[in-house]
């Protein structure tokens, strides 16, 4: 939808107001329920369980067998990019109103509250924030970030598990009210929430899909991909590969053609390096947190600060904008919007206006004196999508090695040293 709002304001002017016209439509249809359809009840009420809120099947998933490891990667900061290449495109990235700063910050956050979303689920295993996709894990939820302006905010989720198979992708939407600071109730509450909370009941039901044996072979597939990582030579021969497609996308499938002994000397040492492994991606985990708190209370004070002054902008192009459109069909989108007054279809024609609004809210947050401290907040977190994370010592059979850099870098210097052990082990002494 946010990516529909966006092309349609680039057309010719009519273009826009059939985009307009439609998009109005659209939400007009989506609207929710009116109180007056609500059934009204009043008397005294059972005492609701709290896990009765479950469903079923969300039950059935917390008292399962097997748990799946979930890793959610840094999102995707959404920018946009000349071509094909991954060369950013400043041109767009300023008439879409990004803050770059403020994006990179946010593809950090917005993972950590999806990994929090996916917790609150209990039907996984662990659930952990990663540099990005190369550690092992049974399932990845690979985030982009499509819109963020502090009243509406966009994202997509692509679900895949480790075999390469593609479960799912959804694109998630949220707009907030512009009331929602002036309710003390939410003090404190994150005016994002319902985009995490969409996001992980869409994994969950893509979830709760699989059978116990489905998630067995996931598993395996996990620890046969690692076995091959380490000792391909030997390894091999468990897994066939073939390039699929599906919605467009083409991906690597990996298959399990067999499995080793349970008792095999190489694998069970394999088992030891991916423990290893994770026992960093774990500490990781610490600094997400440390990085959560420190970013927090700025990222929250620009939500608050911005939030009017989003609307303010789009006023300002409304009232703009209508003195172009006189006589170009604007009667029938008038009463379009007329009967839609009291919904979120009516605003919609100012959400298109409004598409260079965050450019001047964003500078106006930057340059105030009085959030300025918030503002270097924002932009130090966000030089980089990398997390910077200070030195880390970790040690594995009396051997201590501290990691430096950022957190893909001591990852990868973690990987590296766990890599050298095991090729160390494996070669043999050589007779001279």
């Amino acid at each position: 939808m946010i990516t529909f709002l966006r092309r349609a304001f680039k057309r010719p002017f009519v273009g826009k107001l059939i985009s307009i016209v439609g998009v109005t439509l659209f939400l007009s249809a989506c609207q929710s329920t009116s109180t007056q359809n609500v059934p009204l009840l009043v008397g005294p009420q059972p005492i609701e369980n709290p896990t009765a809120n479950n469903s079923s099947a969300n039950a059935a998933l917390q008292n399962a067998e097997v748990f799946l490891d979930v890793a959610v990667p840094v999102f995707d900061p959404g920018f946009p990019t000349v071509g094909r290449t991954s060369e950013i495109d400043y041109e767009e990235l300023d008439e879409e109103g990004i803050w770059p700063q403020l994006r990179r910050t946010e593809a950090k956050l917005f993972a950590v509250e999806t990994k929090n979303a996916l917790v609150s689920k209990n039907v996984f295993g662990s659930v952990t924030v990663v540099p990005d996709a190369s550690t092992p894990s049974d399932l990845f939820v690979l985030g982009k970030i499509n819109h963020s302006d502090s009243e509406i905010v966009g994202m997509s989720i692509t679900v895949v598990d480790s075999s390469g198979e593609i479960w799912g992708s959804k694109d998630f939407a949220h707009e907030v009210s512009q009331n929602y600071f002036r309710d003390q109730r939410n003090k404190g509450k994150n005016p994002y929430q319902p985009i995490y909370d969409q996001a992980s009941a869409y994994v969950v039901s893509l979830l709760s899909k699989l059978s116990e044996n489905d998630k067995r072979n996931i598993k395996n597939m996990s620890l046969m991909r690692y076995a091959r990582y380490y000792s391909p030579e030997a390894f091999d021969r468990y897994l066939s590969t073939d390039i699929k497609r599906k919605n467009g996308q083409r991906y690597y499938k990996f298959e399990l053609t067999s499995l080793p002994d349970a008792d095999d000397p190489m694998l069970k040492r394999i088992q030891e390096l991916k423990a290893q492994e994770l026992l960093f991606i774990d500490r990781l985990q610490d600094q997400y947190d440390v990085f959560d708190a420190e970013v927090g209370p700025s990222y929250a004070t620009w939500q608050q600060e911005t939030l009017p002054e989003i609307e303010a902008a789009r006023a300002a192009t409304r009232k703009r904008n209508a003195s172009v459109a006189m006589g170009v069909g604007l009667g029938v989108l008038a009463a379009i919007l007329a009967k839609n007054s009291g919904s979120t279809a009516g605003e919609i024609g100012t959400v298109v206006g409004a598409v260079g609004a965050a450019v001047a809210v964003n500078e106006a947050f930057k340059s105030n004196s009085a959030l300025k401290v918030h503002s270097a907040v924002i932009e130090e977190k966000g030089q980089a999508v990398d997390l910077s994370v200070g030195p880390i010592e970790m040690e594995f059979e009396d051997q201590t090695i501290e990691l430096q850099g950022t957190a893909s870098e001591q990852y990868l210097q973690w990987k590296t040293h766990l890599r050298e052990i095991y090729q160390l082990e494996s070669t043999p002494d050589v007779q001279l």
